[in-house]
């Protein structure tokens, strides 16, 4: 059974529309049509924040929303909580609703953080001696136990999406919407939110997940939506959607750079000209193994002598998290660079990455290791790390040290037969 079903489903939205009450657009096309000038309701005026959108999620399914700022998520998840109607196509959910869209959107700032409990829950429409009998598990997982007698205007905002994501997750939902909340608060509470969210995916709760945050997203959730423009551009497992995304956007980077770079500069004296993996398959190919030797080739041009010069190499994962840093000054390489083309080669002997996608950006340094010669660096392509498929995905990590195992099991010993206590000779 599907607990949440979207069918045909756009929106659209008015730009520069700043009243939608019945008086309002009455008034603005008699404005419009009294002087034909007015800014009236032509097609460029109209904003299709979503465009034929499907999809269905079954009870205990989760389901993450990915795509570009604008792509349309947001609003998917504001018409599942009813916030707004669609302008076309049909929208049901089945069963009791939580949203984890705005935490605290509901508290009142004069209010204890005791009467926004009450108050919050009742909102979501959870009936009071329910909030009463769960109460005390609400504000034990907020952690705030000595505030909650505090108003809420004297919290953090950290501390108001503790308690908003108490009261939303402790209810037990049958369908619960997140958007983008584990990014606000600290480290420990986002890996306890994720284990709530866990617990309640195995309790039978759909979730609808949005995050930019690509490694949660496949931690949290089995399917994907690729969104952009308001239009769905793929559907299906995480990996698989992620990995269509993320070759989207390095294609627009790769397209910007080349733009970028169609007019060298050439005031430092050198340029790299590519950086390229051997070895490595095209991204959505089979992967490389993080065992694999790897050879990092940076191709260079000099227009004038050099001398001693210095090479940097950054390995990026997906989200632009610098996995390592490597430099020819750390390693006693002289560089010797003379006008004309080179290259400088990077040989990693084990790749030690985990799963998913990365890069490697290079750069020329001067002889003190100091000053960028080559401020922008350039980039790889990007390549896939397949892994040994024994790393968990909700928590892998960014490399994989080469390792080894060893166990010291307990001595094999005869078995002894008891020996019973027994009244002995008494003692003179």
């Amino acid at each position: 059974m599907d607990a949440v079903t979207f069918e045909g489903v756009s929106k659209h939205y008015r730009l520069g529309l700043t009243r939608t009450s019945l008086p309002s657009l009455a008034a603005e096309w008699v404005r419009g049509a009294l002087r034909p000038g007015t800014r009236t309701s032509r097609g460029d005026d109209v904003l299709w924040a979503l465009n034929d959108v499907s999809f269905s999620v079954r009870r205990g399914e989760s389901l993450a929303l990915v795509g570009p700022n604008g792509a349309g998520k947001t609003t998917i998840l504001k018409l599942l909580a009813n916030i707004t109607k669609p302008t076309a196509g049909r929208v049901h959910v089945a069963g009791r609703l939580s949203a984890l869209i705005e935490l605290g959107a509901g508290f009142h700032p004069d209010l204890t953080g005791r009467d926004n409990v009450f108050l919050n829950g009742a909102i979501l429409g959870i009936r009071r001696t329910e909030i009463q009998r769960r109460f005390d598990d609400i504000v034990d997982f907020s952690g705030l136990e000595r505030f909650i007698d505090t108003p809420v205007k004297r919290y953090s905002s950290g501390m108001i999406v503790r308690l908003g994501f108490a009261v939303a997750s402790c209810i037990d939902p049958d369908v619960l919407l997140v958007d983008e909340v584990l990014a606000v608060g600290d480290a420990a509470f986002s890996q306890k939110c994720m284990s709530r969210i866990r617990a309640l995916i195995k309790q039978g709760t759909s979730i609808v997940f949005v995050s930019h945050n690509l490694y949660l997203v496949k931690a949290a959730c089995e399917k994907a939506l690729y969104l952009s423009a308001g239009r769905c551009l793929c559907e299906g497992s995480t990996d698989e959607v992620i990995r269509a995304y993320e070759q989207d956007i390095h294609d627009e980077r790769a397209r910007r750079c080349a733009v970028e770079q169609a007019v060298p500069d050439h005031g430092g004296g050198i340029e790299i000209t590519s950086v390229t993996l051997n070895g490595a398959p095209a991204a959505g190919g089979p992967g490389l193994r993080n065992d694999t030797p790897v050879d990092v080739r940076i191709a260079y041009v000099a227009y004038v002598d050099f001398g001693r010069a210095h090479v940097s190499a950054f390995v990026r994962r997906s989200d632009g998290i610098a996995c390592c840093m490597l430099r020819t000054s750390r390693a006693d390489i002289d560089i010797q660079v003379r006008a004309g083309e080179g290259v400088v080669t990077l040989r990693f002997e084990k790749l030690q990455l985990c799963a998913g996608m990365y890069y490697v950006d290079a750069y020329f340094l001067d002889e003190s290791d100091a000053v960028v010669l080559t401020p922008a660096g350039v980039r790889s392509a990007w390549f896939t790390v397949a892994g040994d498929g024994l790393s968990s995905p909700d928590d892998s990590g960014v490399f994989e040290p080469g390792a080894q195992w060893a166990h010291q099991p307990a001595e094999s010993r005869a078995p002894t037969t008891p020996v019973h206590a027994t009244e002995g000779p008494a003692r003179r």
